[in-house]
Order: structure tokens, then sequence, then C-alpha cells
């Protein structure tokens, strides 16, 4: 089991009134203190479940990385920001994440190089960058930690430079179904691979470099290896010759786009390596096929049995390993009665209730009606998922799937577009129209080695295709598997009530919600100003706004978005009694949220718009 544990930590950061709210409604300065959210490593309760031992694994200043080191751990703040609003869109509680306590920009970025312009981090935090070098550090990690892993999870080659092209070869070697079984009936620590999305003239600036190190820190180091953190990079000037023998020239590639810390994490493709593999679809764009190169990245990558995808525009504002952990563990829980159209809502506490009040709200609301129940199959395939126990739902006590592990998680709804107006509904390859389908418009979140395996057979031998959005959801309702859409925390930019929102956000029959013609998903522009004011969508201003505001920055008052300015020098609809002012009430303390899109993360904005107008 996972215990939050707060330490006392003297962080050499410079010291501001920083007010929390306590569970007393009083408000008084604090200290930070250490947040480790990991399991009890080695105690009898984790011996008795899992293999082998816990090794603590070697950091970036060259030593052995403690929990108890403010040097070496994310640092937060008990008790929330003065007056911070709960969100108005899923819940902390639901999934388990901790919302009793807030960091702001030093305690949270502090160890990972972020420094004030006025006074400085301790020099004790501060690691020399351009000597480490993360990708060995967590080949290290793992190393120290192999006899926690299933044999065959701890053969891996060293990592490749670059995506293979497509051989014949390689169409033979799909992944692997079985996996050894633990001695003793002890488990094996699952392992996942995270998967940055980045392109090779991305711009590289400090707080990118920061956001990266934190999450090969938080997720890779400190749990042993449970994570492996990879940058996949999309070489998108083709002259670039990725794909050379000349190992040096190589070298000088790498050594041109990606700093010096990150290369050995690094691994190219372009457009010309989804082509040799996926000949049959005709569709190869990074804006219409964001999961192939995953699908390969799988095939040569078979070490993890779970594949995070997360977007370089993404934050976590709190702590990362606890985000995602929790968010597993939520899915894990859910039973697989009603779990499709449960998945098409926003959750919403104002309305809904506590979890398990929306849970029974929407089985009743779907006695009588039909609901996905098993794999819904198509012609072309043969479903692999497994078969309910029973023939209804309706016979069911909400027992089957829990327990079971989520091979699709997403974070916002999974829902069915076919009857809305949702922009890329139709597009797909080698499939008739009619084929039922469910999307999730982001395409980031978790994926199953067991369902990319299916994503790239469909690709690779029949040359069917759905659109990135649309790939994981469908082919998990075709074979039976089990998708969960994590009612992750979600604020709001704007005067809101559950009761208004919930009517705008979830229209539409129990069976159907937001699969009609009312869709909130629809193309037409009619809710802008909620979509582009939400802290994560496929595009918002507000993820952008709340994070430079809680890196000190100004609101820039020119700022257009859904056809307003940002006049409001205190936040537009946020903390209207000036309670965001920096000189005044010290640095902002967020809760931990995980926040897209974020684009410009220098107090000078770049050219880069979250927002297209």
């Amino acid at each position: 089991m996972i215990k939050r544990r707060l330490l006392m930590s003297r962080l050499g950061l410079e010291h501001y009134a920083m007010f929390v709210t306590s569970e007393r409604n009083d408000h008084f300065p604090l200290t930070p203190v250490i947040y480790d959210p990991y399991p009890d490593y080695n105690d009898v309760q984790w011996r008795n479940e899992f293999a082998g031992r816990f090794h603590a694994c070697e950091g970036p200043r060259g030593k052995t990385l403690s929990r108890t080191s403010a040097q070496d751990m994310v640092s937060v703040y008990p008790g929330h920001q003065k007056d911070f609003p709960l969100p108005l869109l899923g819940s902390y509680q639901a999934i388990g994440v901790d919302g009793n306590v807030c960091a702001n920009r030093f305690s949270r970025l502090g160890v990972y190089g972020y420094e004030s312009n006025t006074t400085h981090a301790a020099s004790a935090s501060r690691g020399n960058w351009n000597e480490t070098n993360w990708g060995e550090l967590q080949s290290q990690c793992f190393e120290r930690n192999v006899g926690r892993y299933s044999p065959s999870e701890t053969n891996s080659a060293p990592i490749r430079l670059t995506l293979p092209v497509h051989s014949r070869s390689a169409a033979r070697n799909l992944p692997r179904e079985q996996r050894t079984s633990s001695p003793h009936s002890l488990q094996y620590k699952p392992r996942s691979a995270i998967i940055l999305r980045a392109w090779h003239d991305i711009e590289w600036t400090k707080n990118l470099k920061q956001n990266v190190r934190c999450l090969v820190m938080e997720l890779s180091l400190h749990s042993g290896g449970e994570y492996e953190v990879f940058l996949l990079v999309h070489v998108k000037n083709e002259s670039i010759p990725i794909y050379t023998d000349d190992a040096e020239v190589m070298k000088q590639i790498k050594a041109q786009f990606i700093p010096s810390e990150f290369r050995d994490m690094a691994v190219l493709f372009n457009e010309k390596t989804l082509e040799s593999w996926y000949p049959k679809v005709e569709e190869h764009s990074m804006n219409f096929q964001y999961w192939q190169p995953v699908q390969i990245f799988s095939q040569m990558f078979q070490d993890f049995e779970y594949y995070w995808q997360l977007e370089m525009d993404s934050r976590f504002t709190g702590h990362s390993y606890h985000f995602l952990e929790k968010s597993a563990e939520f899915a894990k829980r859910q039973p697989r009665k009603y779990l499709w159209e449960r998945n098409a809502y926003f959750y919403i506490p104002g309305t809904h209730g506590i979890w398990q009040n929306f849970v029974n709200m929407v089985g009743s609301s779907m006695q009588g009606r039909k609901s996905v129940w098993g794999p819904m199959g198509i012609p072309q395939i043969t479903p692999i998922g497994p078969k309910p126990p029973v023939a209804f739902p309706e016979d069911d006590e909400y027992e089957w799937g829990v327990g079971e592990e989520a091979d699709l998680i997403t974070f916002i709804p999974i829902f069915d577009p076919t009857d809305t107006q949702w922009l890329f509904k139709n597009m797909l390859w080698g499939l008739p129209e009619d084929v039922p389908r469910r999307t999730s418009p982001v395409a980031m979140g978790r994926v199953s080695r067991k369902l990319l395996r299916q994503m790239h057979i469909i690709q690779i031998q029949r040359g069917m295709g759905l659109v990135s959005e649309m790939t994981p959801p469908s082919l998990a309702l075709w074979h039976g598997l089990k998708a969960v859409h994590v009612p992750q925390p979600l604020y709001l930019d704007g005067k809101w009530t559950s009761k208004e929102i919930g009517r705008i956000m979830n229209p539409g029959e129990p069976d159907k919600v937001n699969g009609g013609p009312d869709s909130l998903w629809n193309w037409d522009h009619l809710w802008d100003h909620i979509l582009y004011r939400l802290t994560y969508m496929f595009t918002t201003q507000t993820a952008e706004d709340f994070y430079r505001r809680w890196l000190g920055y100004p609101i820039d008052p020119n700022q257009y978005t859904d056809g307003t300015y940002h006049q409001d020098g205190t936040g537009r609809n946020w903390f209207e009694t000036g309670d965001l002012r920096e000189d005044l009430y010290g640095p902002l303390c967020f809760p931990s949220m995980l926040l897209h899109t974020v684009k410009n993360t220098e107090e000078r904005k770049g050219t880069a718009m979250v927002v297209p107008v």
C-alpha cells in the first residue's frame, strides 16, 4: 500500500509568506515538507507480495538517492492556497490523488534546476546537468532492481537510436503474449514505458528540461525502474539522414537537436519509418496517425506491460508518480458493468455526488437499455478479450472487471462519435463507415502491450486504420478489452454552477451521452468558451494561463481567446479579490493537476499559441 509521507525539509529556497488554509480555517506561513508517495519497499508486507528487493538508485549528483533528503525529493505545503476552489469536474477523492497538499514552483521544481531571478535555490539542490546522462542512470537503476521484474523483461538490448525501417522479419516478431510467473506466487512488478512525444527542432526551454528531469527522477529512479522514460522524436525534415550507418553522423544529429543529458533517452523516426511499416494504410501523418510510432516502439521495446504516451506541452503540478499510480489503481478498481456508458460522462461531483452515487445513477438510468457487454466485434477481427461471466449486465453485481488492469486509460471522456459532428469521426481507412467506434479527443494516456499489439496487427496485416484519437478506444471496444476514463480533477475558468455545466457537458441519452447531435464535441465552436478554458483539453488557454501564473509571470492583457481579451490583472475569474498578488501572498501553491496545453513557459511568450485564433 502506498503511504503518503510528509517529512520536514530545510530547503534553501527564498522565503515567502506562503499562506495556506488548514482544516482549522486559519492562515499561517509554513515551511515546505518532503512529499513521499512511494511504497514501503522491502517491508514485510511488500516482500510477501512482490518478488525481489528494492535497491535505491543513483541520482544526478552522483550519490544514491535518499527519500528523506530535500535535495532529491519534491516538497509540498500541507493544505491549500487561501480560497483555492475545488475542481468543478472530476475529483481528487474519487481517483485517490492527494488534494490536501500544494506545491509552488520552488518546492516543485527546485530539485530539478529551477532558480529564482532574485535569489538562488540551495546550491546543494543544483545538479551538473551537462554531465548528467539520464538514459544511463535509468539503465543502471533497472540493473540494480532486476530481480523485481519478470525474466522476460530483463533482457533489453541497448537503446536504439532510431526506430528501424520495416523488414519481413520484423513483421513476424510480434510481442510475446506469455510472461514467466514469479516464484512462490510472488508478483513481478510490471514495467511501464513513458513515451514523451517530441520533434527534432523543439525549443528546449529551461522549464521543458526541468519537466523531463522530474519525470525521470519521480517515475524511474525513485521507483527502482518501475517506469522508464523515453523521448520519441519525430524528425520532420526528411533530408536529415537518421538512417545513416555512420555513427559519427548520428552523434552529430543528436548533438544538434537534443540536450546532452537526454540524448541516450531519445529514439528518432520520420514519416518514412511509418510508411515502411504500414504501407497498406494510406495515412501516416502525425496529425492523424499519432499512435503508429508507439506501435513500432512497442515492437522494438517489448520489455514493458504498459506504454504511457505524454505530450511535451503537458505538465504535472503535483507528483507524477503519485498521479499516474493512483490513476492506474482507480482504473483497476472499476467494474465492467456499464463502464463504457460511464466513460462518456464528465463526472461532476456537485450534481452526481460521490463516485459510488454516480455509478449507481448511471446503472439506474441504463435499466431497459442496451449496454456494451463484452466484445463489440466486427467481422474483420477475432476478439481477444474475455467473455462476460453472465449473459446480461443486469445479472452482474458489479463484480466483473474489479481488480483487472485497464488496457486503456484516458483522462477525458470516451464517447461514440458516429452521430455527432466531431470533426474526425469518418477518418477511417479500410473500414466501412458504419463500423462501431469510440474516441477520446486527446491522444495521451496508457495503452497495454496487448492492445498495442492489436493496433499494430490490423494496420500491418489488414491495412485498417482510424484517426489517432479513435484508434485505442475502438480496438478496445472491438476486442472487449478494458478501457477506463479516469475522472481527473479539472478546473474551469468561468462562473458556472454544477447544474449549468452538467446540462452542457453531458447531453444525450444514458446509453449515448455526448453521442448525438447536441454533443459537446461537435465542431461547431458553440462551446469553445468552455473547452478552451479547462485545465486539460486537446487545446485550451486556461492550462497555460494557470501554469504561467504559477511560474510568477504577469497575465498577458493582449491575450485574445474565444472572442474576449484578458483585461483583469488579477486573473479572469480566478481570485477576483486580488489573492493572486505574489508580492503580497507569495508564490501560487497549486494542488496536483495534469495540465494540457502549455506551450509558452518563458516570461516572454513565443510564437506558439495554445488556442489558434
